[in-house]
């Protein structure tokens, strides 16, 4: 007996030597899973289909990245599947989170392909069968059984060897042309059932185990820790990344080497204000880390440029600052932090400049109203031009003073008019007796405004006056005799 069991033992080894693809095909791996969450919550004995979309995509998971995950699994399956329960166990939670049903689905994806018939046969058999159990799976009857613990030494060893008698059968009629329609189709529901209650009983056990295996080692539950902040952050759902934080520092201590790993992701993700928060709490506890702190600088100079792109240049400052404070070695941060307060003041000046010119064309406008209430109007027409020009000065680079000057360019032609109709309707004032103004000299006093009838009018009535006190000075040498 000792005999056969040593042979059996090696037929089960040399089965799991090489770790090909399974024969379930993708639908009956996914079935697999899904009928074995299903029964598990049904049961009550455990809850997951809340996090029914986790488990199913851990299960989806190609090879290429199950051979990352699981990097012993082509060596020793049963190996790997030990290792993945007790790592599992010891992250295990009073609540699962949606990292920890991914890889469940994982584990339960491998669970399946190692109980899988067909596994070992050639490619072309093992594929065939796979596409064959895909279009039956569908009406398949299951067979329930108690759930037994997937940790006891022949738990897999038991259900490999009960795969080898099988799988002799199904091969031989493969090759001899019946395919499906023999052994096969009468054994799926039995090496299904077998799949499925293999699945339940692996997960039953990291579940509901009081103790947890030995040999899970801190670097593994670091890389879980990792890999659980990568699959957060690819699903990009801060509540989730919140949880984390709260949760996976009382799994294991964050070393800054994690945190830097994890800073990195964020900062990849482009979440850099959590990304800085991981750089500084590594700087915090490692200032030797000059690879963390070139990268912090590098992140604010880089947002300072992109400020001073926008021309907001106290943002600018403000980061340039912060590159400075975190390196103050950097290559480039303090030559930008010089060239941002220097474009800050040349605004300020150029700010300072146009505040003046508004100011000044303002002092115009009053003073033309001093000069309005003298009736005036030819000063006071001057005196709102020079304010119209004054206003002009201003540009559009500020856009308070820009309305203010808007505004002011507004109201002061406005006031113009009204002045330059006061002008004409009182043009008489302009002559008569006495008369000391002349109308070049009002062109020359600024006038530049007046319209050219009113203008006319005033010479008119200049020309007359003249002629008038003219006529009477001559008058007396015509008298008659």
């Amino acid at each position: 007996m000792a005999i056969r069991m040593q042979l059996s033992l090696a037929v089960v080894l040399a089965l799991l030597a090489a770790f090909p693809a399974a024969a379930w095909g993708p639908r009956g791996q996914a079935a697999i899973v899904s009928t074995a969450m299903n029964l598990l919550s049904k049961g009550g004995e455990l809850p997951l289909v809340r996090l029914a979309g986790e488990i199913k995509e851990g299960a989806a998971v190609p090879m290429s990245e199950l051979e990352l995950s699981y990097p012993g699994l082509a060596a020793n399956p049963l190996e790997a599947i030990a290792s993945e329960m007790a790592v599992l166990s010891a992250m295990r939670q009073s609540r699962v989170d949606a990292y920890y049903a991914y890889r469940m689905g994982v584990l339960g994806k491998v669970v399946a392909m190692v109980t899988s018939p067909m596994r070992g046969a050639p490619i072309n058999y093992r594929n065939q069968y796979g596409e064959d159990t895909d279009r039956a799976f569908q009406g398949v009857q299951l067979r329930q059984s108690p759930r037994k613990d997937a940790n006891s030494r022949d738990y897999f060893q038991r259900l490999l060897l009960e795969l080898r008698v099988g799988d002799e059968m199904i091969l031989k009629q493969y090759q001899d042309g019946v395919g499906f329609k023999g052994i096969a189709s009468a054994t799926l529901s039995a090496d299904a059932s077998r799949s499925v209650s293999a699945v339940c009983d692996v997960w039953w056990t990291v579940l509901s185990s009081k103790t947890v295996p030995g040999g899970v080692s801190e670097a593994q539950m670091q890389r879980y820790v990792l890999d659980a902040y990568a699959f957060f952050i690819k699903r990009r759902n801060e509540k989730e990344l919140d949880q984390a934080d709260a949760q996976y520092g009382a799994l294991t201590p964050l070393t800054p080497d994690m945190r830097a790993k994890i800073g990195d992701l964020l900062m990849e993700a482009e979440y850099k204000e959590r990304a800085i928060r991981e750089y500084e709490a590594v700087i915090a506890s490692a200032p030797d880390r000059r690879d963390v702190v070139q990268k912090v600088a590098d992140h604010y100079v880089g947002e300072g440029d992109a400020a001073l792109k926008e021309n907001k240049l106290e943002e600018a400052l403000a980061d340039y600052e912060r590159a400075v404070k975190a390196n103050p070695l950097h290559g480039t941060a303090e030559g930008k932090r010089l060239e941002a307060e220097n474009l800050i003041a040349e605004r300020d000046a150029r700010l300072s400049t146009q505040q003046a010119a508004i100011q000044h064309a303002a002092d115009l406008r009053d003073l033309a109203e001093q000069e309005a209430q003298k009736n005036r109007y030819a000063e006071a027409v001057a005196l709102l031009q020079q304010a119209l020009d004054t206003y002009n000065e201003v540009t559009e680079e500020f856009p308070s003073e820009y309305q203010q000057r808007t505004r002011g360019l507004r109201d002061t032609q406005n006031r113009m008019a009204q002045l330059k109709d006061s002008l004409t309707a009182n043009a008489s004032a302009y002559s008569g007796t006495g008369s000391a103004t002349d109308p070049r000299e009002l062109v020359a006093l600024g006038a530049k405004g007046l319209e050219e009838d009113a203008l006319r009018l005033i010479v008119k009535n200049q020309l007359k006056s003249e002629m008038d006190q003219l006529s009477q000075r001559l008058q007396p040498g015509f008298a008659l005799p």
